[in-house]
């Protein structure tokens, strides 16, 4: 008995020191994804290039001085000109890709390594170097000179192979290395074409209060897209009561005012960048493979910076200064959508995305205010109607000094004076008529409905609205500007459903 006892004590000592052991195992033991961590970050990386600092220790601005690349699609050079900037030879007449030439000559004045291949040249054939996909010979501050070769990509994600100065060693470096000496020299033309204006400093002399903004003043566009040029810009005829409520009009081929869409195509127009320059210097062939021998849409642009001083009299006064015109010619698509353009004297092409021209396919349509007409009531002496063969005019007598709404105006028709606040209502419906598409042809004969609205001023533009069923659905409007376009029918019986009830002294909704 003594002996089972002893025998289980045993066994159960030696259970517990095996449960330790594997406890200690569970919890000491790093796990895989450590192990893995653990032996990539202890991999030392190799220093093959360092030439950012001078003899000194001193950080060097521009270690580069000069590197001439050849690769599978384009020879060149990017030099100093005479104001110390690299650029690309050839390419001085156009704007600096300064941005890419940096990363360019970031990575051919520091390079590292994640391993090394081979200390000399030998099976060349085994990583592409003999025949490299791309050469750099690089100048450097300091006059000394190096020649990369781009060999293969390397397995997996490891990188690429590149050999150091002929017969020299063969390194493992990273991705982005090949990327740089794969580009083509348009990569690295700049692509900031339009930048916005600035403003002038805060001058308290001048009025201003530093709420000076940069805005598109004018856009005409024209090209092959549209039958006849379309022209806006900022409204400079806010005294007229039929313009005064809009941000911009257009002023060919009609004067009209616009809706928030010319809005967001002038807020966008203030500065511009393209995707990438695509070929520099073309030729009148390649500007017709482009399609920018016949562009498609053309934009001539006014960029200006607006101010607001007050005068004398409290009147706020706009004024712009530090104007510029640009010219942006835009001609076929890319399978990305982008559109191949000119833009300004740069002689190149370049790529623009659809969404930084969203002027591109604009029509008259696209920007015109969709209502009939907006106009403070205020500013309105009578209107005319003539629906169903019945002729009204309305006299309105306005008197801005009384403070209720229904006092300040007096509305009578026919001798007879009606209520102010349906009248209101009614006249909400007049204005809620919107342009719904373009019309076929201009009608001929006499209108179903004729309306026009009188505003106190003489000097003021008048509505003057003539309407035509066209069927059940539609009816055609002619006004006096020569505008013709397509209303619905369910609108205009809304309309003399209103005017009737409100000439037959029943409420009317708006």
């Amino acid at each position: 008995m003594k002996k089972q006892v002893r025998t289980l004590v045993i066994i159960s000592a030696a259970v517990l020191v095996l449960v330790g052991l594997l406890l200690a195992l569970i919890f000491l033991l790093p796990e895989k994804d450590e192990e893995e961590s653990s032996e990539t970050s202890s991999q030392p990386t190799i220093k093959v290039v360092s030439k950012t600092a001078d003899s000194e220790g001193k950080t060097v601005d521009q270690p580069v001085k000069r590197v001439e690349i050849k690769n599978e699609k384009d020879e060149f050079i990017i030099a100093q000109n005479d104001e110390k900037q690299l650029l690309v030879k050839g390419y001085e007449d156009l704007p600096v890709g300064t941005y890419e030439i940096e990363s360019l000559t970031g990575e051919l004045s520091s390079l590292t390594a994640s391993r090394e291949i081979s200390s000399d040249s030998v099976n060349l054939d085994d990583y592409g170097l003999d025949k490299p996909r791309a050469t750099a010979e690089v100048t450097y501050h300091d006059d000394s000179k190096i020649t990369f070769e781009l060999g293969n990509d390397a397995s997996g994600d490891a990188g690429c192979y590149v050999r150091i100065d002929k017969k020299g060693p063969i390194y493992v470096v990273n991705s982005y290395f090949a990327e740089q000496l794969l580009k083509e020299s348009v990569m690295y033309i700049g692509t900031s074409l339009i930048t916005p204006l600035e403003a002038r400093k805060d001058d308290t002399s001048s009025g201003t209060g530093g709420n000076d903004t940069a805005v598109m003043k004018n856009m005409k566009l024209s090209g092959t897209v549209r039958k006849e040029p379309l022209e806006f810009g900022v409204n400079t005829r806010t005294d007229d009561s039929a313009y005064s409520t809009f941000n911009y009009l257009i002023t060919s081929p009609l004067l009209k005012g616009t809706g928030d869409s010319a809005a967001n195509i002038a807020q966008s127009a203030t500065s511009l960048d393209a995707v990438r320059a695509v070929k520099a210097h073309p030729t009148a062939a390649q500007l017709k493979e482009y399609g920018l021998d016949k562009p498609y849409s053309v934009c001539e642009l006014t960029l200006a910076v607006q101010t607001f001083t007050s005068t004398d009299d409290d009147e706020t006064v706009t004024t712009y200064y530090n104007s510029t015109k640009h010219i942006i010619k835009l001609g076929k698509k890319d399978k990305d959508g982008n559109y191949y353009a000119l833009v300004d004297d740069y002689n190149a092409v370049y790529l623009l995305s659809s969404g930084s021209v969203p002027w591109a396919e604009t029509q008259f349509n696209d920007i015109v205010t969709p209502l009939l007409f907006l106009r403070d009531i205020t500013t309105v002496k009578s209107i005319e109607v003539n629906a169903e063969g019945r002729k009204t005019t309305f006299e309105l007598t306005h008197y801005p000094e009384k403070e209720d709404r229904d006092e300040s105006l007096v509305v009578k028709a026919g001798g007879k004076t009606y209520p102010t606040d349906d009248f209101r209502s009614l006249y909400q419906v007049f204005m809620s008529i919107y342009r719904y598409n373009d019309a076929d042809k201009k009608p001929t004969g006499n209108p179903d409905i004729a309306f026009t609205v009188n505003p106190i001023d003489p000097k003021d533009t008048k509505v003057n609205a003539r309407f035509y069923r066209n069927d059940a659905s539609l009816y055609t409007c002619v006004l006096s500007d020569k505008d013709v376009f397509t209303v619905k029918a369910s609108e205009i019986d809304k309309f003399i459903r209103g005017l009737t009830n409100y000439l037959d002294g029943k409420p009317v909704t708006a």
